[in-house]
């Protein structure tokens, strides 16, 4: 494989974690998606350097530990959790890797308040299923972490994790929320998700600005991640750009 072209190899994915390898191109990076609870983590590796995009529930973390493990990957030699945003679903996990392994944690500026709370802060359902599931995720908390180091902008990967790519700002599906860059992909966070069958890319299930939600997907595609052909979502997934501009264009 030659520049960033991407072969996906995850599906089967579901409720339970199951691993897939991404390989990305001359880059030498692989991906793994770990699943629980319909919510992914994502470790990116190359050589002997990992980093983990969000974490997962609390009660997941040890599981999730065990998980990178079966892979070859020492949890205690991750570099950071990237944590897209502040929800339960998305950064519960990481205290436990801090705690246990001492895993320095990075995160948007704008979600300082959820971070020291361990709540969801306000959701604004999009769809019967969501509502649905209001009371439940609304609910939900994680024991309260401060993040090591906090991203405002745009930061480069190499200082962090000594892979290429970045970090940008794009606050919507909570204010502090991420995305991650590496060379051919993206990882979105919430800003949208899979769909639940098939391959589409749906609007979250919480977002409380739609206008705003489609404006900043068209950002991704036009100036934050303009070269990305895949795109990992927090939910279902992984999307490819076509299915993207698809929905949001």
């Amino acid at each position: 494989m030659t520049g960033s072209v991407l072969t996906v190899a995850l599906a089967g994915l579901s409720s339970c974690a199951t691993s897939r390898a991404t390989l990305m191109g001359a880059e030498g990076i692989t991906v793994h998606a770990f699943r629980r609870d319909f919510t992914t983590a994502f470790v990116v590796a190359r050589a002997d350097t990992a980093f983990m995009v969000d974490s997962g529930y609390e009660r997941n973390g040890p599981a999730l530990a065990d998980d990178l493990r079966s892979v070859g990957i020492d949890p205690a030699r991750l570099r950071a959790i990237i944590l897209t945003h502040g929800h339960p679903d998305h950064a519960g996990g990481a205290g436990y890797f801090k705690r246990t392994f001492g895993t320095p944690i990075v995160a948007g500026a704008g979600d300082s308040s959820l971070f020291s709370t361990g709540t969801p802060g306000p959701l604004c359902p999009t769809s019967d299923r969501s509502r649905e599931r209001l009371a439940d995720d609304e609910a939900a908390r994680y024991t309260p972490i401060m993040p090591d180091r906090v991203v405002d902008g745009v930061t480069p990967l190499e200082g962090l994790v000594s892979m290429p790519g970045t970090i940008a700002t794009l606050p919507g599906h909570t204010p502090g929320s991420l995305v991650v860059t590496i060379p051919g992909a993206v990882f979105v966070g919430d800003l949208f998700r899979g769909g639940i069958v098939g391959s589409s890319a749906e609007v979250h299930f919480y977002m409380c600005d739609l206008e705003a939600n489609r404006r900043d997907v068209q950002a991704l595609l036009d100036r934050v991640a303009p070269q990305a052909t895949t795109f990992f979502t927090g939910h279902f997934g992984p999307v490819e750009r076509s299915e993207v501009e698809a929905r949001f264009r």
